[in-house]
C-alpha cells in the first residue's frame, strides 16, 4: 500500500490523489512490485527489499546511493497475541521527500502520524519529517522503558518484602508465573536496546550527510544525547531483571528444598513404625506376642512412640 503525504499549513496531510514530485512524505506499506516500481521510475532511485532491511551491517543499513540517503532503523512491534519482535523500517530521504519502507505498524508509527498531522508539527522538509520520526520512535522506546521500571516494581516489593505474611504467600506462589513474568521484561528491554543502537549509530551517519543545516544537526545532537542516556537505563533495567530473575531462582530454590525437607522427615518419621509393623506382621508360628491379650495396643503404642522419638530430636535439633 502506498500512501501520499503533501504539506499543508505546517503539517502532513494524506492525499490519495497525489503524485510523487507532490509529496513530502511517501509511506510504502508492504508494497506490491508495481507501487515499487512507479516509485523507482518517477524519483530514480531503488528502493531496497524486505531481504536486504534485515541486514544488520552498518553497509547494509546506513548508505547513500546517488542522491538519496538510505536509514534502516528497528522499531518494536508489540502483537497483543504473539511475543514483541522487531520490525525494520527504511527511511530513504532525497532533497525533497522522504520514503518510509515498512512490513509492519508497531506503535511509534502511529504516535508518528499523530505528531506530523498536528498544526505545530512544523514538517517543511524531508530532513525535518525524518528526524520528527527517529524522535518519536526513540520516545517510544522510552515509553517502554518506564513500562518495564513499572511492571518490575511490583515484583521486587514482593519478593523482598519484610511483611511475614507476604513473603508466606510469595512462598506458596507460583514463582513459575514469577520466573516467566521477569523474563518476558528481560526481552523486552533486550529488543528496545536493539532498537535504540539501530537509530544511535544513524546520528553519527546523517551529521556527515547534513552540512548547511544547524538546526537539524543540533536535533540530531540531541536526539544522540537521548539515545545514550536511555541506553545506560536499559543497562540498569538488565541489571534489575537478573537481579530478580536471580533472587526469584534462589526462592524457588528454598521451595524446594522446603519439600524435600518435609519430605526427608516424613520418611523418617514413619521409618520405625514401618520397620514395628513389618516385623509384626510376618507370619511366623513362634511368636511371644501372637497370644498377648494387649499385643495390639502394644504394638500400636510403640509404633507412636517411634514416630514422636525422631520427631522431637528434630525440634531439639531446630530442623523444623
Amino acid at each position: 500500500m502506498i500512501t501520499f503525504y503533501v504539506p499543508v499549513n505546517g503539517k502532513l496531510q494524506a492525499d490519495a490523489d497525489a503524485r510523487c514530485d507532490e509529496a513530502l512524505w511517501i509511506d510504502l506499506f508492504d508494497p506490491s512490485p508495481d507501487e515499487e516500481h512507479r516509485v523507482e521510475q518517477e524519483l530514480s532511485l531503488q528502493i531496497p527489499t524486505r531481504a536486504e532491511m534485515r541486514e544488520v551491517e552498518s553497509s547494509s543499513a546506513l548508505y547513500r546511493e546517488s542522491h538519496a540517503t538510505f536509514v534502516t532503523v528497528r522499531a518494536v512491534l508489540r502483537d497483543p497475541e504473539e511475543q514483541p519482535r522487531l520490525t525494520s523500517i527504511t527511511l530513504v530521504r532525497t532533497d525533497r521527500v522522504l520514503i518510509t519502507v515498512r512490513y509492519g505498524t508497531p506503535k511509534a508509527f502511529h504516535e508518528f502520524l499523530l505528531r506530523v498531522s498536528k498544526e505545530s508539527a512544523e514538517v517543511h522538509s524531508s530532513i525535518s519529517v525524518m528526524l520528527c520520526f527517529l524522535e518519536t520512535l526513540v520516545d517510544r522506546d522510552a515509553d517502554i522503558l518506564e513500562e518495564i521500571g513499572d511492571s518490575l516494581d511490583p515484583v521486587s516489593r514482593e519478593i523482598f518484602s519484610q511483611n511475614a505474611a507476604a513473603m508466606k504467600s510469595i512462598a506458596a506462589a507460583d514463582l513459575g508465573g514469577v520466573l516467566k513474568s521477569i523474563g518476558r521484561s528481560g526481552d523486552l528491554a533486550s529488543r528496545v536496546r536493539e532498537s535504540l543502537h539501530s537509530v544511535g549509530r544513524s546520528v553519527p551517519f546523517l551529521l556527515t550527510e547534513i552540512h548547511d543545516d544547524h538546526a537539524a544537526r543540533v536535533r540530531l545532537k540531541t536526539l544522540a544525547s537521548d539515545v545514550k542516556s536511555l541506553l545506560e537505563h536499559d543497562n540498569f533495567l538488565q541489571t534489575q531483571i537478573q537481579f530478580l530473575l536471580d533472587s526469584n531462582l534462589g526462592l524457588i530454590s528454598i521451595q524446594q528444598n522446603a519439600i524435600m525437607k518435609a519430605l526427608s522427615v516424613a520418611a523418617v518419621v514413619f521409618l520405625p513404625p514401618t520397620l514395628i509393623g513389618s516385623i509384626y506382621g510376618m507370619n511366623f508360628e513362634h511368636m511371644p506376642e501372637l497370644h498377648w491379650h494387649f499385643g495390639y495396643l502394644y504394638a500400636l503404642g510403640l509404633m507412636v512412640l517411634s514416630a514422636l522419638g525422631p520427631l522431637l530430636y528434630f525440634r531439639w535439633r531446630r530442623w523444623l
